[in-house]
């Protein structure tokens, strides 16, 4: 039988950011985590290197800033796949909060 575990994390409170998944004792090669932005804010110019990454925006609308001048409005229930080393950014350009969950997979 295999050594890993089932386990689950709940989403509490008014977290901004809380890692869901990620430490090699709990999944290998995947990461995941939960994002609370407020109007105007931005989770920062990024990539995940040799991973791809899914994006699930839960409420709230913005833009997914990627490459060198491209964007997607994104809204409640949209997913947004970005693959490998792509440069992007998550911007709440709502009224409300926007919270999305992301997941990242080394390929």
């Amino acid at each position: 039988m295999s050594k890993e575990k089932v386990f689950c994390t709940q989403l509490k409170g008014r977290q901004r950011f809380l890692r869901l998944f990620g430490d090699s004792s709990k999944a290998k090669g995947l990461r995941s985590g939960f994002v609370v932005l407020k109007p105007k804010e931005s989770v920062g110019l990024h990539n995940t290197g040799p991973s791809e990454e899914v994006i699930f925006i839960i409420s709230g609308s913005g833009l997914i800033c990627y490459g060198e001048k491209n964007s997607l409005k994104v809204k409640k229930n949209i997913f947004v796949y970005i693959p490998p080393k792509i440069p992007h950014n998550v911007i709440n350009t709502g009224k409300h909060l926007l919270k999305y969950v992301y997941t990242a997979a080394r390929v």
